[in-house]
């Protein structure tokens, strides 16, 4: 089941980070002056352009932080994450509801985004991307109804989740659309993969703020992360994917074919 995203899920990491791979990859000799001078150019026929476009993205990690890349050219602040709302509901033996979503320490200067594997392919116009977030810090209100095991969990109030190891995986496939006789770049929808680590869960106020229950449901949700996990992953990668190929599609919407990769 799909989970609902109001529009300002726009200020995800992978938002943030697939955009700056965007912006990067129309960097590689970009003659206009749309992009700001911090993008360096990586030129196509670099000894390694795949190394060129990794070390622009990791030079870029503090200016992710407040989203000021100068020159007037400014993107979504990347602290904190911030998604309104998020809705599931797997009938009777899962049902949550989150707001004011925020997730805290994607660009941190020693723990924040690594780019681990970056691979581009120009003959099948695609881009592959890993990239490990070594920690991370998620705030929330909550309403939340799941069953661990023979445990009947229940709760409303403030959650904070410490995520370590979390892995993003993105497929940017690119193709020529052509308007007035102009070969213009565009995205095909990009397709994005998480993949959780460690997480440590705490949920204020379960089972009405009881503290012995409260315990026992913490415990038991800490000694079974993966059930909680596992209900949100499917429908926030697919719409983190819609909106991610909105973003990136706003990005190169007045950019050639040419301008983007040129003959050196």
């Amino acid at each position: 089941m799909q989970l609902p995203l109001c529009s300002r899920a726009a200020t995800t990491f992978g938002h943030s980070v697939a955009l700056v791979l965007v912006l990067v990859l129309l960097s590689v000799h970009y003659s206009g002056a749309v992009f700001p001078s911090v993008l360096r150019a990586c030129p196509r026929n670099s000894t390694d352009l795949d190394q060129c476009i990794i070390d622009v993205v990791n030079e870029l990690r503090p200016r992710l932080a407040t989203g000021d890349f100068g020159e007037n050219f400014t993107i979504t602040s990347l602290e904190p994450i911030v998604i309104d709302k998020l809705a599931i509901k797997r009938g009777e033996s899962f049902q949550a509801n989150f707001s004011n979503f925020r997730i805290s320490g994607a660009t941190h200067e020693k723990t924040g985004f690594i780019v681990k594997k970056l691979k581009t392919d120009l003959e099948r116009r695609q881009i592959n991307a890993t990239l490990a977030l070594p920690k991370l810090q998620v705030n929330s209100k909550y309403d939340l109804r799941m069953s661990i095991l023979v445990l009947q969990i229940a709760g409303k109030g403030d959650l904070q989740v410490n995520l370590t190891d979390t892995r993003v995986s993105l497929k940017l496939t690119f193709y020529t659309e052509t308007v007035d006789g102009e070969e213009y770049f565009r995205f095909r929808p990009i397709t994005l993969r998480v993949k959780f680590g460690k997480a440590r869960f705490y949920l204020q106020n379960l089972f009405n703020g009881d503290p012995t229950l409260e315990a026992v449901g913490n415990q038991a949700i800490n000694e079974n992360p993966d059930v909680l996990l596992d209900e949100v992953k499917g429908g926030i990668e697919e719409n983190l994917s819609v909106l991610f190929s909105k973003i990136a599609s706003e990005v190169v919407k007045d950019a050639l074919f040419e301008e983007v990769f040129p003959w050196s």
